[in-house]
């Protein structure tokens, strides 16, 4: 999917907090928002997690899984430029 009007930030504000009865948390946002867009947190079954915070409902899942999908970026995600540098194969 690719958005026509992207807001594009340089840089991100990420701040920690307690939060009472869940632990320490770090939240990721906008540096002109009070809102996080991701909350990083620690559950007693679950473990560490991502936090996606939407505008109808938070959705939660582990943070090795947002690991791996940022290996899996680093290594197949490309600009289009990339696929125009490429020698073709005989």
């Amino acid at each position: 999917m690719h958005l026509q009007n992207p807001l594009i930030l340089d840089h991100v504000r990420l701040t920690k907090f307690s939060a009472v009865g869940d632990g320490m948390h770090i939240e990721l946002a906008s540096p002109s928002s009070a809102d996080p867009l991701l909350t990083f947190r620690e559950d007693e079954q679950l473990g560490l997690q991502a936090v996606i915070h939407l505008a109808d409902q938070d959705m939660v899942f582990p943070l090795a899984e947002l690991k791996r999908a940022l290996v899996m970026a680093e290594l197949e995600v490309h600009k289009e430029s990339f696929f125009d540098q490429q020698e073709p194969n005989d």
